[in-house]
């Protein structure tokens, strides 16, 4: 059972912050021109059109850019609708949509958010370090439009100005469609693109500079700033520094899989053979038709995934890194104490659990797995395990590679709140450390040490942004394999710039991965 009360209290965290609307202030950009709010030391633009609404036609093709001369300037005051989303199961959706006033959805949901400190545009000779910041939700479901990703607190606290996207997730945004070029299959990553495009053409008018722009994303988001990383280079990437949380891109299979686009094709009516008149047929299903469908009949499907087309993704990722073949940017990388206890909620049978992942192909056995974690239950063993799989291994894989080419920092982030215990043994789990770089914990519930962490811990993000070759806070070296230089944050209470990193050898962090790494991590 859920701790229903806790869980209460968290998701009051996503509840929208009201605010009184001081003065409107104008931008006149590509997409036109828009009208947002200046208020309390930050400038605010919500809603922002950066793509053609991708409906009808348009429905599984690339973004078209917007851009509009008009005069008449349109309303920045309110978050754009969210993508068509797709949820995991009811207990994703109830921690990630805002229940208690979730956003509204389109298809039309091509929109940007910007805030920008009071004054920015007006000072011409100082522009400001910019933060895109790409949503998780295992590229499944996602949005910018929740109030938990509101930029303000960053933007004014930080001196920084803060970009939130939009980008489309599951069947719309990485269809998987034999119909399809593979290199226009992964739709989501070309809205990224996009969106980073409009920022290196536009933020100058908001004040910032288009020369130090750092991608940060978390779980579905960290796995789109690698797969930036790895599709740029380092005299063409919009950015110039990436930061991963919870999240990289392993090995794509260089065999794509169609049986997903196949079958919501028939499920939903268009039964013709992979060709035109089909994907024809499917741009003509409205939109909540498909919404229903994947969220119910076809919710077991596999979504999200993209395809290996050697554009935006790739099945060689590892040999890439290792070769240099990258965007040659500093990294900050790495994962949370207690990643894997929200998706082991629910699982105490660790045969089952080994079964489901493909563990007998690899020879792991319980045994094997209990003797790596041998003073735990195996809830919580498969809780480490699914630490490990998921984030921990990925991101040693990847700070070990990129180290040969560029400056990285990594960490592990240690910091269990009461107020954010919604499940049980939750720990410091996937997206807690979220509501803390961006400042909107809840004041009601969040104890002192929890407020001067979500200081701390955004002038440690900034700093990286603002500096990304330099120590982003005291006591963090940078990252080199075997040394005495992961930062553990916040693990004993620590919650003071000039004290809340310890460093650990990595060694004793990635042992697991000793067995681990012997999976077949393709997807």
């Amino acid at each position: 059972m859920l701790h229903m009360q806790g869980l209460t209290r968290w998701l009051s965290l996503l509840v929208t912050v009201t605010t009184t609307l001081a003065g409107p202030i104008t931008v006149n950009i590509t997409s036109g021109s828009w009208t947002g709010v200046d208020e309390d030391g930050v400038m605010s633009f919500k809603g922002v059109r950066f793509g053609e609404a991708p409906v009808g036609h348009l429905r599984f093709e690339p973004p078209v850019p917007f851009v509009s001369s008009a005069t008449k300037a349109s309303d920045a005051t309110r978050l754009g609708p969210s993508c068509i989303q797709k949820f995991i199961n009811g207990f994703h959706e109830m921690l990630f949509n805002n229940p208690q006033d979730p956003p509204e959805e389109d298809e039309d949901c091509l929109f940007l958010n910007v805030w920008a400190p009071s004054g920015s545009a007006s000072q011409e000779n100082i522009k400001k370090p910019v933060l895109i910041w790409f949503f998780g939700g295992g590229l499944v479901f996602g949005t910018a439009s929740l109030p938990a990703y509101d930029g303000t607190s960053l933007a004014k606290n930080q001196d920084i100005i803060v970009v939130t996207i939009n980008y489309r997730t599951n069947i719309f945004g990485f269809p998987s469609s034999p119909e399809l070029p593979l290199e226009a299959n992964n739709l989501g990553f070309l809205d990224q693109e996009l969106a980073m495009a409009w920022v290196k053409e536009n933020i100058v008018q908001f004040g910032g500079d288009p020369e130090q722009v750092s991608i940060m994303g978390q779980s579905g988001g960290a796995f789109s700033v690698a797969s930036a990383l790895l599709r740029h280079s380092a005299d063409d990437a919009p950015f110039r520094a990436g930061i991963l949380i919870s999240g990289a891109s392993p090995d794509l299979s260089p065999t794509p899989s169609f049986t997903t686009f196949n079958e919501v094709s028939t499920a939903l009516g268009c039964d013709q053979s992979p060709g035109d008149e089909r994907l024809a047929c499917l741009r003509n299903v409205p939109a909540e038709t498909i919404r229903t469908f994947i969220n119910g009949p076809g919710a077991h499907l596999s979504y999200g995934r993209p395809v290996a087309d050697n554009v935006t993704a790739f099945a060689n990722n590892m040999e890439r890194l290792q070769s240099g073949d990258v965007a040659q940017v500093p990294i900050y990388i790495g994962n949370t104490q207690d990643d894997g206890s929200l998706f082991a909620v629910g699982q105490s049978n660790l045969t089952a659990f080994l079964d489901g992942i493909g563990a007998s192909a690899a020879q792991i056995t319980p045994y094997d797995v209990r003797s790596v974690y041998p003073d735990l239950n195996d809830s919580a063993v498969i809780a480490a395990s699914l630490r490990e799989i998921m984030f921990t291994c990925s991101a040693s894989l990847w700070a070990a590679r990129y180290a040969d080419v560029s400056t990285v920092f990594r960490y592990e982030y240690g910091a269990a709140f009461a107020d954010l215990q919604v499940f049980p043994n939750a720990g410091a789990w996937h997206w807690t450390d979220l509501q803390e770089i961006f400042g909107n914990y809840n004041a009601s519930t969040a104890s002192p040490d929890e407020v001067e962490l979500s200081k701390t811990y955004q002038t440690i993000v900034a700093n990286f942004i603002k500096a990304p070759n330099t120590s982003p806070a005291p006591n963090w070296p940078k990252y080199v394999p075997g040394s005495q230089n992961v930062a553990r944050i916040a693990y004993k209470g620590n919650v003071e710039l000039n004290n809340v990193v310890e460093t650990v050898q990595n060694d004793l962090l990635d042992a697991p991965c000793a067995l681990w790494n012997r999976l077949d991590s393709t997807i």
